[in-house]
Formats: C-alpha cells, sequence, structure tokens
C-alpha cells in the first residue's frame, strides 16, 4: 500500500471513531447526581405534603372560614385629614 491510502483510510478510521464517540455521548449523557442536601431537601417536601394531605384531611375535611371582617378600610388617607374640605371659599385668597 503506499502511503496516500494508508493517510485517508487512518482519516476514514478518525471520522468514524469521533462520530462513534460523539453518538454515544449524547445518547448516554445523565443528569448530574443531586447532592446530599438537595436530595434531603427533597425528600423533605414529599413527606410534609404527604403527611399534611393526610392529616387535613381527616382532621377537619370540609372546613371553611367566613370572611366576616366587621371593619372596612379606607385607604384614602386625605378624606380624613383635609380640614379644607367644607369650606366655601378659599381662606387663602
Amino acid at each position: 500500500m503506499n502511503k496516500k491510502t494508508i493517510l485517508v483510510a487512518f482519516a476514514v478510521a478518525v471520522f468514524v471513531l469521533l462520530g462513534a464517540g460523539y453518538y454515544y455521548w449524547k445518547t448516554s449523557t445523565r443528569e448530574a447526581p443531586k447532592s446530599a442536601a438537595e436530595q434531603a431537601l427533597d425528600d423533605l417536601q414529599q413527606t410534609a405534603a404527604g403527611v399534611s394531605a393526610d392529616v387535613g384531611s381527616s382532621v377537619a375535611p370540609d372546613v371553611t372560614t367566613p370572611n366576616v371582617n366587621p371593619i372596612t378600610t379606607d385607604t384614602n388617607p386625605y378624606n380624613k385629614t383635609n380640614p379644607f374640605s367644607g369650606l366655601k371659599t378659599n381662606p387663602f385668597q
């Protein structure tokens, strides 16, 4: 075999190996494993959600709190503090 044929065969083999490696890398990548703190937090949230759902349905299955607020709030403070609201004339003229 001459040098040119060997060089072409080597280049083709390198490209085939690179393509196979890239395909393997793309199909087998996984998420990085969670740290112990993140895993513990996820487990705790799942456990708390399950426990609170079970306890809440057995303790008070159908309780609703009525909206009984006798105090109505007026959000405009100038209605009460304007001393000149009842005047007929302007006192500064």
